[in-house]
């Protein structure tokens, strides 16, 4: 999904270079984009794994989740009030 998002071929195509000098092969860049790609892969299947596995020890506990509900909800609404509020 990252690699089809214009700010992300941006980023690869802006960061990357200021670290290759002339003399470096173009495969040099394919492979750092790949680590970059790699590393976020992992990150990514980190935070599904965790997620799964905290969704899974919350569903059975009722009064928790209530309260993840409600402690959700009022940081949106306290977000939205200090955005309207905001001058800026």
């Amino acid at each position: 999904m990252g690699l089809t998002n214009p700010k992300v071929i941006i980023f690869f195509l802006s960061f990357f270079p200021l670290f290759m000098t002339a003399g470096i092969r173009p495969v040099t860049l394919g492979v750092m984009m790949a680590h970059v790609t790699l590393i976020g892969l992992m990150y990514q299947t980190f935070l599904v794994v965790a997620g799964d596995r905290l969704s899974r020890r919350l569903s059975g506990m009722k009064r928790t989740r209530l309260l993840i509900k409600r402690l959700a909800g009022a940081a949106l609404i306290g977000f939205g009030v200090k955005l309207a509020f905001d001058n800026n």
